[in-house]
């Protein structure tokens, strides 16, 4: 698991991760990997939902009175786990796809999605989860765009854009 981690949490333009790289990287026959795994998709899931968990456990939960603050804080944590896990990042919004892991709702990565339209519904937002999917496109945007393009000179700060993010999807004109 630590060596596939490694493989799978380095940032990188495609999918080259396997098992037969695995393999190579802790010296061992391809053929023993399966012997713990029964497919590079149910590894790479593994992998996924530990990173999920992580993602989790570091942007916390929205609970209480719906407020623009409330929610920047939470999509700042995000972008910042996500500024500071490049690889892990990629790997949960960008490649799981390409290693036929499921995603959408009732997957662990989609479960941030779920509790900001909860906290969004308990406040009477309405569409909840077309108003926390639209925060969330923005949110990746930031995300994806700045590890992406990290020598781009942005003219506003992250904490400026999520803090637009989070009036936009509260429809708070300011």
């Amino acid at each position: 698991m630590t060596a596939a981690r490694g493989l799978l949490l380095t940032p990188r333009a495609g999918a080259s991760f396997s098992l037969r790289a695995l393999a190579r990287t802790v010296g061992v026959s391809p053929t023993a990997v399966y012997r713990h795994f029964n497919s590079v998709e149910d590894l790479v899931a593994t992998v996924i939902d530990d990173q999920s968990l992580l993602l989790g456990a570091a942007v916390g939960t929205l609970d209480g009175e719906l407020s623009v603050d409330a929610l920047a804080q939470f999509g700042l944590r995000y972008v910042e786990w996500g500024l500071t896990n490049p690889g892990a990042y990629q790997l949960l919004f960008e490649s799981a796809e390409r290693y036929q892991v499921a995603v959408g709702p009732g997957t662990a990565g989609y479960a941030i999605l779920e509790s900001v339209a909860h906290w969004l519904h308990q406040g009477g937002r309405e569409p909840s989860t077309e108003l926390a999917t639209r925060a969330w496109t923005a949110l990746h945007g930031v995300t994806s765009l700045r590890i992406h393009k990290p020598a781009l000179p942005w003219p506003t700060s992250i904490q400026t854009e999520v803090t637009r993010i989070a009036h936009v999807a509260l429809d708070d004109p300011r």
